[in-house]
């Protein structure tokens, strides 16, 4: 059976986040989850550092600007088309979210492999 025609329902939007070309959602997810989604977006480690808790539905529109391939994956598919009355992400964020990303040097946390083989049959 084909999903119902017309805006997503309460179900439907229940829990989870996607990513598109200009867009950013997460619905009833954390803002953790939110930092994730928009992190590769900005091309950057985003962390939450609101202070705020719970879960939260969030819908982010704005101008893509050539972000960043997925690691290992393919470029994402071209928007139908480019509004140019959408702001940056980093307007976006602030206009309608009511949140500012700042850029900052802060440590993170790096895991380095240094050596790769493959097991030996036991």
């Amino acid at each position: 059976m084909p999903p119902p025609a017309g805006p997503p329902t309460a179900a439907m939007l229940r829990c989870g986040g996607t990513t598109r070309p200009g867009s950013v959602s997460v619905h009833g997810m954390p803002l953790n989850a939110f930092t994730r989604l928009v992190g590769p977006v900005v091309g950057r480690i985003v962390i939450n550092r609101t202070g705020l808790e719970g879960d939260w539905d969030l819908d982010l529109e704005f101008t893509p600007e050539g972000a960043p391939n997925p690691p290992g994956g393919a470029p994402p598919p071209a928007p139908a088309s480019a509004p140019s009355d959408l702001p940056s992400v980093f307007t976006a964020v602030q206009e309608q979210l009511g949140l500012k990303l700042e850029s900052t040097r802060a440590p993170v946390e790096v895991v380095v492999i240094e050596r790769l083989e493959r097991p030996t049959p036991d």
